[in-house]
């Protein structure tokens, strides 16, 4: 019963967290919200549909809290579905060679910076246009926060599948016995 929202409370807790605590321990050029993080794994873990779900709602919690309604929300959107379009596999579980997961890894963060680094650019374009300025050091932050972000996700991801999937990762499932007559 807890699994079932388990997501909701994954994006709860790290909304908290990014508007409660890590302000008072860092409120920098570099600090990324958790949120994002949250829906990156639980779109890549559960698909695109729930990335969405849960991009919508850790995008609007930011945005309230913020006053810019609207911004966060459609970045956290697009990121949550896109993410769980592209890198959603549904038999992940199985077990495989470490030469096949490591790839998966790499595989994931690349799809991971990628996205992230367009969301960031996209909002700058928004901003662009309210400011009429633009820097060189604005593409080396967004590069950054994007390994940050990357970083974070790679890092949370074991954590993320046992919190939102649950089982052993190395368990090979049983084999369907085929039905042959009825």
């Amino acid at each position: 019963m807890l699994r079932r929202f388990a997501p909701a409370l994954m994006v709860l807790a790290c909304f908290i967290l990014d508007t409660t605590v890590l302000p008072i321990v860092y409120d920098g050029v570099y600090a990324v919200p958790l949120t994002v993080v949250a829906v990156l794994l639980i779109g890549m873990l559960m698909g695109r549909m729930r990335g969405l779900l849960y991009g919508t709602i850790g995008g609007l919690l930011i945005d309230i809290t913020s006053g810019t309604l609207g911004i966060m929300t459609f970045f956290f959107m697009a990121v949550g579905f896109l993410i769980g379009l592209i890198l959603y596999n549904p038999g992940e579980h199985l077990r495989t060679g470490r030469r096949v997961a490591r790839r998966k890894r790499i595989e994931r963060g690349v799809w991971v910076f990628v996205l992230y680094s367009l969301g960031e650019i996209v909002v700058l374009v928004i901003q662009y246009f309210n400011t009429a300025t633009l820097q060189m050091m604005y593409f080396v932050n967004i590069a950054a926060r994007a390994m940050i972000v990357t970083t974070l996700t790679l890092l949370m991801r074991p954590v993320a599948y046992r919190l939102l999937l649950g089982g052993d990762r190395g368990r090979v499932p049983a084999r369907a016995r085929e039905v042959k007559s009825f």
